[in-house]
């Protein structure tokens, strides 16, 4: 992962409890690329006795069902890249918030993060304003600015770090 600007890290702190419904969104799409590409037919050999290129066919529909396989292949690769790269910011951001205070925490869950019920992040249309944000957290407006402009620069500067998920090795 390439270091993030503060901008960058709302953007992902936005996303973070949509990462394992985006996550199984890309698998379940895995699965069927999976399912399609034993659906596609191998090649046929040339009946017609002319030599062909090394890895040519004759048959079009054997191209065609070639043509499928390599573009199955492609994006199941890109499938997968997404996927691991949606498990990295997850595990970023998992690290990430664990290195930060409670109140910084609490001031980013309220001001990017959303609600974790997915049924409330749906009905969820913009941030509380940093008046409600200090009211609830117990700081003036600007001291909650404040805190929440450092959280997130203290983001910013872990991002180039390297996390893993022990879980997935």
């Amino acid at each position: 992962m390439e270091a993030m600007t503060p901008q960058e890290i709302k953007k992902l702190l936005q996303k973070y409890y949509d990462l394992p419904a985006m996550i199984a969104e890309e698998q379940e799409l895995l699965e069927e690329l999976k399912k399609e590409e034993g659906a596609v037919s191998v090649a046929s050999p040339s009946l017609s006795g002319m030599p062909q290129p090394k890895g040519a066919t004759s048959d079009p529909v054997a191209r065609a069902a070639e043509h499928e396989d390599k573009r199955l292949e492609h994006e199941m690769d890109a499938c997968r890249r997404r996927i691991a790269h949606y498990r990295e910011e997850r595990a970023f951001c998992t690290v990430a918030l664990a290195t930060l205070g409670r109140a910084q925490r609490r001031i980013l869950e309220l001001a990017y993060l959303g609600p974790k019920d997915p049924q409330k992040r749906r009905t969820w249309v913009r941030r509380p304003y940093w008046k409600e944000i200090a009211s609830e957290v117990g700081y003036s407006e600007s001291q909650t600015y404040t805190i929440a402009r450092q959280a997130l620069q203290e983001l910013s500067d872990l991002s180039p770090q390297e996390v893993f998920e022990w879980g997935s090795l």
